[in-house]
């Protein structure tokens, strides 16, 4: 991701914030997941969430993600 979504150049740690949401949206989705790393990749993903979403890194809700 090279920019964000008013079209600003990412810096590297907003990048890695990006990297990381998107791996706890693919972690949180897993069916084989035991029941307590599902449900605490759910909670970081709504906690990080916030600052991807303040840096207007993502626009999405996290209902849509069943979380």
């Amino acid at each position: 991701m090279d920019k964000d979504l008013l079209g600003n150049r990412t810096t590297e740690v907003e990048r890695e914030v990006a990297r990381l949401y998107d791996a706890l949206k693919a972690l949180a989705r897993r069916a084989d997941a035991p029941p307590c790393v599902a449900r605490n990749a759910r909670k970081a993903l709504t906690c990080l969430w916030q600052a991807a979403n303040d840096l207007a890194l993502v626009h999405e809700q996290l209902y849509d993600l069943g979380v």
